[in-house]
């Protein structure tokens, strides 16, 4: 990554697929976006009794929502673990996940 407005970055799955985008906004230590090809991702971290992180994914195929939502909810849980010290785990919930954003969405995708 170069850590900088317009720099690259490059992430890497570990289920195969990797990801390239342009650095769009940073103000360190609170912000930090990224557009990889027409998807923006928008971190935000506020200081009120603590930190609250504010996770920003806005993309244009809404066909994708309920596998990205699933995806980013085992991301963000493991995120927890490792901000709380605790051991990783990768809890295998993919699928649940994907029915309660499905009813959530009301999409008929499973």
């Amino acid at each position: 990554m170069v850590l900088k407005i317009g720099g690259k970055i490059h992430l890497d799955d570990r289920e195969g697929t990797t990801y390239s985008g342009i650095i769009t906004e940073l103000k360190e230590p609170t912000v930090f976006a990224f557009q990889e090809v027409d998807d923006l991702l928008h971190i935000l971290l506020e200081d009120e009794n603590g930190c609250r992180m504010v996770f920003t994914h806005t993309f244009d195929d809404n066909s994708w929502a309920v596998h990205t939502a699933a995806g980013w909810h085992r991301c963000l849980d493991v995120f927890g673990q490792i901000v709380n010290g605790e051991p990783i785990e990768w809890k295998d919930i993919a699928a649940q996940l994907r029915e309660i954003y499905s009813e959530t969405f009301n999409m008929n995708e499973r």
